[in-house]
């Protein structure tokens, strides 16, 4: 399954993304969900990879907001 190994690969390389601008920033998790209003989990899920629609709409808006682009 050399696919999923892929898509495993990418979404640890967004986490590990997401989380080292998050430290930059001094932001946790925590601050992060609250100035997006969105729930811990909700943002964890977006953060680990989920494929939703949702969760890549706020992968989006944390990019955004983290300067990632």
């Amino acid at each position: 399954m050399p696919i999923e190994e892929h898509l495993e690969s990418a979404s640890r390389e967004i986490e590990i993304e997401i989380k080292t601008a998050l430290m930059k920033k001094g932001w946790t998790q925590a601050d992060l969900a609250k100035r997006l209003n969105i729930s811990r989990q909700q943002l964890n899920q977006a953060v680990k990879g989920s494929n939703s629609k949702r969760a890549k709409e706020i992968r989006e808006t944390v990019y955004e907001l983290l300067g990632m682009e």
